[in-house]
């Protein structure tokens, strides 16, 4: 699994991954969850970090972020993980890390593939079976992307519709919330694991600069166009790291 301080360059936006120990459902409990949210707020507040969306399940989180500073996002994500951990251990007399480590980091191109990777995100727990829609699911970016949690927002909602190009924080979550609708009309909940298990998603241009980044080489998803139905036709690419790393 890619280590974030190996594979993290900043300027750029990545889905960042991390899995309870063994996977375990570690966070069923929802005052677990409730403690893992805000402390990712509190690290939003602290480290100066944008988040443009996330996902507490229930045995692992997804957090989309840009790194303009790669050690304030080690930060947030160390004082989120480590706050939540400590306090489950102490709760359950549990002893050893609540966490796999490192978490998995993946570089997303700011287009129409964040916006993807965005949906993807928040359709975690319906493709679970556990909601029918993520507005039934508190612990996502859904209710901030959807404009009906105002206060505590852990998203930069007004930098996250700049870098899409889109004209305000409305237009975005109108569109956000029109994918969402369409995706789950689709009935296409499948795990797309490209987006958790890759270096780097984008168009071809985008992978081969990251490639040169990386200094990896550039592989070619077995279906070039991403298994969704809101990619309009977008071809999307993959870098992922060598088996034998």
């Amino acid at each position: 699994m890619p280590r974030a301080s190996r594979y993290m360059i900043e300027g750029y936006t990545y889905l960042l991954t991390h899995r309870c120990h063994n996977k375990h459902f570690l966070l069923s409990r929802r005052g677990d969850r409730n403690a893992f949210r805000k402390w990712l707020w509190k690290g939003v507040q602290r480290c100066n970090v944008s988040v443009y969306g996330y996902c507490i399940t229930c045995n692992h989180i997804h957090v989309i972020a840009r790194a303009d500073d790669k050690e304030a996002i080690s930060a947030m994500m160390g004082l989120a993980s480590g706050a939540t951990g400590q306090a489950l251990n102490i709760r359950t007399g549990r002893e050893g890390s609540v966490w796999n480590h490192p978490y998995h980091c993946t570089m997303i191109q700011n287009n129409k593939h964040l916006l993807n990777c965005m949906q993807y995100v928040d359709l975690n727990m319906v493709r679970a079976g556990a909601v029918n829609h993520p507005q039934d699911w508190r612990w996502c970016g859904y209710d901030e992307l959807s404009g009906k949690r105002t206060r505590y927002r852990i998203l930069d909602l007004e930098r996250l519709a700049v870098i899409l190009g889109l004209p305000s924080v409305e237009e975005l979550q109108r569109l956000h919330c029109e994918r969402v609708a369409k995706a789950i009309a689709s009935k296409q909940m499948v795990r797309e694991a490209h987006w958790t298990e890759s270096l780097a998603i984008g168009d071809e241009a985008f992978i081969e600069n990251a490639s040169k980044l990386y200094g990896k080489q550039r592989l070619k998803l077995e279906n070039s166009a991403l298994p969704n139905i809101n990619t309009d036709d977008v071809q999307g690419y993959a870098l992922k790291e060598p088996s034998s790393s």
